[in-house]
């Protein structure tokens, strides 16, 4: 009898366990297609945040509800959805109307197996140390991109001394490093999470030094805009010191003149009245 539930065992798992690979290996394939370029698992947050055990932190239907149109979620007046939302600088993740269920338990199922490594390498130590002049000259155009990709300032503008302004089609990135961290920005960059970055990069990628470089580059804009506001906040409080000061003077010796002014008519008016 006891050798007759090994036989059962054995058999069923001979069934089974195939199965639980193939929608494992699914999984990987429509998370690295959908998901990857914007959220890890288990490697720190990218655009998104880290999605390592995020069934234990919300429920599967919640889950596959956000997956398919977060907007819908965040509108309902959900509060850990807008608070995830605003947390995340309002990024807002693409809809996929049309992504099925089986690919929804499959993508949770690779999550959760991937969710048990222990090893908690982040996606930054991947990440090619860059050079922020070339950085600069690849995102103008001045240097064309190894695959010959269209130059970052076709879509986007950085509001940076010496640096020609860009098109207004994308998203102005002086902030983008504040907003995405440098390991978003490189996640952004190979995964092509928006359908315009898809249609000019998919055929001809950006090198992972080139990716560097334009960190780099993204990096220096953002530190000198943030010192460049701080000055800029400075001086207006200088100038409205001083501004207030001017005005002080003015209202000052405005009201000292009239004093005198009207010290002098009465004295004026005693002396005809004493006649």
């Amino acid at each position: 009898m006891k050798l007759n539930n090994h036989f059962l065992f054995f058999a069923i798992s001979c069934i089974f366990f195939p199965l639980i690979v193939q929608s494992q290996k699914s999984g990987e394939l429509v998370f690295k297609e959908t998901c990857a370029s914007c959220h890890s698992i288990g490697k720190g947050k990218l655009v998104g945040p880290d999605l390592a055990n995020i069934e234990k932190r919300q429920s599967e239907k919640w889950i596959k509800e956000f997956i398919k149109s977060s907007q819908t979620v965040i509108k309902s007046g959900d509060k850990y959805a807008d608070s995830l939302f605003k947390a995340f600088n309002q990024v807002q993740m693409p809809d996929h109307p049309g992504i099925s269920d089986v690919q929804l338990n499959e993508i949770l199922s690779y999550i959760a197996q991937q969710s048990s490594v222990t090893a908690k390498t982040t996606a930054s130590n991947d990440m090619l140390p860059g050079n922020s002049k070339r950085g600069q000259d690849l995102f103008v155009g001045k240097i064309r991109f190894t695959n010959d990709g269209a130059s970052c300032n076709s879509c986007h503008n950085v509001d940076m001394k010496g640096v020609l302004s860009g098109g207004a089609l994308g998203k102005d990135l002086t902030h983008a490093i504040s907003r995405l961290t440098e390991v978003g920005v490189q996640g952004v960059i190979s995964g092509l999470p928006f359908p315009q970055m898809r249609e000019t990069y998919a055929t001809k990628p950006v090198t992972k030094q080139e990716t560097a470089d334009i960190i780099a580059f993204l990096s220096k804009a953002d530190k000198q805009a943030a010192v460049a506001s701080g000055n800029y906040g400075y001086y207006l409080l200088v100038w409205g010191a001083a501004g207030f000061m001017i005005m002080l003077i003015l209202i000052t010796l405005f009201w000292m003149r009239r004093k005198n002014r009207t010290v002098n008519i009465l004295f004026f008016i005693r002396q005809l009245t004493s006649v």
